[in-house]
């Protein structure tokens, strides 16, 4: 592992020749970046100064119009990543990058030469900076840009992997690395996750002290709650014992998620996904959506009782709004990603289309709609959806099938059947079929006076 470190850290003699290195670079700009190499070669940790020497070298190869460099880094490509993978000193490798880029700045397989050896020495923010450099040179190379996202994540710039997450899907709208990504950079962004390592002091990896000292208002609470960090303990414990066993991940996850502190709940399954029994166990991944759609929801809850105490502060209702869209983007994410990997699973498919519906994507959802219906457990909703699209769209005879199908099907009148009904009026309504709606209405009218507006279409109807 390799430090890194500013120009402010560096040896003050290093310091010194910068300097002069600085002032020469007007009139002698060969002789300075001379000078950056010589000591970025003593000191390879230093990213403040490995950015200043390639500004350097990129502006004298343009400036020298090297009307092949790029050509020639792409042919040279390939030898050179070879070259790097099969090098076992990654310090080595860094040298050796540094002279390949010396002599081309826009040979692609040195920078990437560059990435693999400074991800070796756990030197993140100069991997983020090679993969930002190959993205300067190609801008569209969809390989690296998912490098440039990743790196991005392990240096914690979460909000640039979305960013370059939401470049990839411009490029290639269904690329499913990028939705896992960008799922996982989501996540970071909308909390900390809470980390056992490195801390003594077990109430201060609770979700907070505060929070912790709130609880013990209630006797109670106190007794849950040092009842529920008893368990944490002892879970955290089995984890350490046999840290390849899912079970124990599954079981700290729940404990935290019953003390209230849904960032370690979610952490936890993290953790759990990234051993290898984790990595293919879809209960994981489906408990990590839910608790990040709980967390998500609770987080608008607390923006909606902020917004509520506050109406008119505009920052508070645009912390609202940018919570609820947040949710949005990570269900329709995670749910076109899992429909992706699991056509078959046709729950996801509703959820999918419901989502679809809610943006007026009446097209898109439309085949989710028609094949939900093959899992019983939502095949009424679906038809539902299905023909509230087909309203929204005007096909008026394919709605009424759908609403007449449930009004026959479902023999108790609940909520969902009131709605049927109540739809079949409306696509009587939209036909010019006055009489017909009338009737549907008057259905309604009959079992909840109170549902929706059916009320002031029955008082119209007679008032005429």
């Amino acid at each position: 592992m390799i430090e890194e470190i500013k120009i402010a850290d560096l040896d003050p003699r290093q310091i010194k020749q910068l300097e002069g290195a600085d002032r020469a670079i007007a009139k002698d700009t060969n002789y300075s970046i001379d000078i950056y190499s010589a000591i970025l070669k003593q000191s390879p940790g230093c990213l403040e100064l490995r950015k200043r020497l390639r500004g350097q070298q990129f502006k004298v190869a343009k400036n020298s119009n090297k009307g092949m460099s790029s050509l020639f880094g792409k042919i040279t490509n390939a030898p050179f990543l070879l070259r790097s993978k099969s090098g076992k000193d990654p310090e080595l490798a860094i040298g050796s990058a540094e002279e390949l880029i010396a002599k081309n700045p826009f040979n692609i397989g040195a920078h990437h030469m560059l990435a693999d050896a400074c991800a070796q020495l756990e030197m993140n923010e100069t991997v983020v900076f090679a993969y930002e450099t190959i993205r300067s040179i190609q801008p569209k190379d969809l390989t690296n840009l998912k490098k440039l996202a990743n790196a991005y994540l392990e240096s914690g710039q979460s909000d640039l992997a979305i960013q370059t997450g939401n470049a990839i899907l411009g490029i290639n709208p269904s690329d499913g690395d990028a939705e896992d990504m960008m799922k996982r950079a989501s996540v970071a962004v909308a909390m900390t996750q809470g980390k056992w390592e490195g801390s003594s002091n077990f109430r201060e990896q609770l979700k907070n002290k505060e929070e912790a000292e709130a609880l013990e208002q209630s006797a109670k609470t106190v007794n849950d709650a040092k009842g529920l960090e008893g368990l944490i303990r002892q879970a955290y414990d089995n984890v350490q014992a046999e840290p390849q066993n899912l079970n124990h991940y599954r079981q700290l996850s729940d404990y935290y998620q019953r003390y209230g502190d849904l960032q370690n709940a979610i952490a936890w399954i993290q953790q759990a996904r990234k051993l290898e029994a984790g990595k293919g166990d879809v209960s994981l991944e489906e408990k990590e959506r839910q608790l990040t759609l709980s967390y998500y929801e609770e987080v608008i809850e607390q923006w909606e009782k902020a917004s509520s105490n506050d109406p008119d502060n505009a920052q508070t209702q645009k912390g609202l709004t940018d919570a609820i869209l947040a949710k949005k983007k990570f269900q329709r994410s995670q749910l076109e990603s899992l429909v992706k990997r699991y056509p078959n699973e046709y729950g996801y498919r509703y959820e999918l289309g419901c989502i679809l519906f809610e943006e007026a994507e009446y097209d898109t959802c439309l085949p989710h709609f028609q094949l939900a219906q093959r899992n019983a457990k939502v095949r009424l909703d679906a038809i539902l959806f299905l023909g509230r699209a087909y309203l929204n769209k005007k096909f008026f005879d394919l709605a009424l099938e759908q609403f007449k199908l449930l009004k026959a099907d479902i023999q108790i009148m609940d909520e969902r059947k009131k709605d049927a009904i109540y739809q079949l009026g409306c696509c009587f309504e939209a036909m010019g079929k006055k009489e017909e709606a009338i009737e549907e209405f008057k259905i309604v009218y009959s079992a909840d006076i109170s549902f929706r507006d059916v009320a002031d279409k029955i008082n119209a109807f007679y008032d005429r």
